[in-house]
C-alpha cells in the first residue's frame, strides 16, 4: 500500500486455518501501529498565498484534531518560509495555536526578504502545552520566543499563520509544513 513501509515480519501463507488467522491479527496490529505512529504530516500547503490590505489576514490554517496531542512529550513541529514585498511598510507575521499567540514577529519593515519559521507546540499534560518559535530573515537578527499556552486538547484546535501589512502581498507564505512527533 503506497505510504506505509513493509510489513515486517511477512505473513506466513503457508498455514493452517487457525494460524493464518493469528497471522492476519497480527499483521493488522503491526499495520495500526505504523498508522498511529509519529512522526505524521499533519497538514501542509504550497503557495504562495498573501496578505489582503492592512487587516490581519490568514494564510494558512489547519485543524488539529481533538486528542492529536494525547501524551506527554507528544509534539507538533511547524516549518514555514515565505517572502515580503519591496517596500518599506511594516508587516507582521504571527504563528497562532488556538486563542494563543505561538508567535508574533512584531511589525518590521523588512524589504524584499526571504523569511523562515521553525516552531514547536509540545503537550505538557492536561491542557497545558510549551512552545517554541525560531524566525529569521535574510540581514535580519534570529528571533526566538518561548511560550507556554493552555488550549483545551479535548476539542479541535486551529494551528493558523496570520499576516499583517499595509497593502496586498507585503507578506506571502510560500510553504508550510506540520509533523507530528513523539
Amino acid at each position: 500500500m503506497a505510504g506505509f513501509r513493509s510489513i515486517t515480519p511477512n505473513i506466513n501463507i503457508n498455514t493452517q486455518s487457525g494460524q493464518l488467522r493469528t497471522e492476519l491479527l497480527n499483521t493488522f496490529s503491526r499495520l495500526d501501529g505504523q498508522l498511529s505512529q509519529a512522526p505524521y504530516k499533519l497538514a501542509s500547503q504550497n503557495g504562495p498565498v498573501g496578505n489582503a490590505g492592512t487587516a490581519e489576514t490568514d494564510l494558512m490554517s489547519t485543524t488539529i484534531n481533538f486528542g492529536t496531542l494525547s501524551q506527554i512529550g507528544t509534539s507538533i513541529l511547524i516549518f514555514a518560509c515565505g517572502q515580503t514585498n519591496a517596500n518599506a511598510n511594516n508587516k507582521t507575521l504571527k504563528l497562532k495555536f488556538g486563542s494563543t499567540t505561538v508567535f508574533s514577529s512584531g511589525a518590521i519593515a523588512m524589504n524584499n526578504k526571504d523569511w523562515s519559521l521553525q516552531a514547536e507546540i509540545i503537550f505538557n499534560g492536561g491542557g497545558s502545552q510549551m512552545s517554541y518559535a525560531n524566525f529569521s530573515y535574510n540581514g535580519g537578527t534570529s528571533v526566538v520566543d518561548t511560550n507556554t499556552s493552555s488550549e483545551s486538547i479535548a476539542n479541535n484546535v486551529i494551528l493558523k499563520f496570520t499576516g499583517e501589512g499595509t497593502v496586498n502581498d507585503d507578506i506571502s507564505i510560500y510553504y508550510y509544513k506540520a509533523i507530528l512527533l513523539n
